[in-house]
């Protein structure tokens, strides 16, 4: 009998160390019981690309090479991977469409530009995901070298990411912080 697509992956749940580094930024926004990690491709025929991860329905599908056990025992690289990937669990959760959203890419650039009138719901779900990933490598793991949004060279001060995300960190399960 040939499997199915969904069997071809190995999953594990979060680790308590993946929860408690999620937990800085998400709070009790995401049901992480619910949560699962897979080491194998979401998409067949390896259309899934080298270096991506997807986590379009829920869960987080990494490619065999950039699985890791414990994210949370990984590198700063690996930390910041992990709570992007996260966001759009976050978002899932929420409600929004994310593999509905992820099949229409136009329109969902990483980048993004903070703004004292902007707040986190401004931004597309791609842009959500850099942004408090970012957020999470200046605040939480004190690792600027790693943000990956710059503004003529210089790296955002975190009360510039604490002022647009000040409403998530004030409720970070309310739907208006959704794209």
């Amino acid at each position: 009998m040939v499997p199915k697509w969904s069997d071809r992956s190995d999953e594990r749940a979060l680790t308590v160390g993946e929860t408690a580094m999620a937990r800085l930024i998400f709070q009790n926004a995401i049901a992480y019981e619910k949560v699962k990690i897979h080491r194998g491709s979401y998409f067949p025929f390896g259309l899934q690309s080298k270096g991506t991860a997807v986590a379009p329905n829920g869960h987080i599908h990494f490619l065999p090479q950039d699985y890791l056990a414990d994210f949370s025992a990984g590198t700063v690289y690996d930390k910041r991977w992990l709570i992007h990937e996260l966001t759009h669990v976050w978002q899932y959760q929420l409600g929004y469409p994310v593999r509905l959203r992820g099949a229409v890419r136009s329109g969902l650039a990483y980048d993004y530009v903070l703004a004292r009138h902007k707040r986190l719901g401004d931004y597309n779900m791609e842009a959500q995901g850099d942004l408090l990933a970012d957020y999470f490598a200046l605040r939480h793991l004190e690792a600027p070298g790693i943000v990956r949004h710059r503004v003529g060279g210089k790296i955002p001060t975190l009360a510039d990411y604490e002022h647009v995300l000040q409403d998530f960190m004030a409720d970070p399960s309310d739907k208006k912080n959704l794209p």
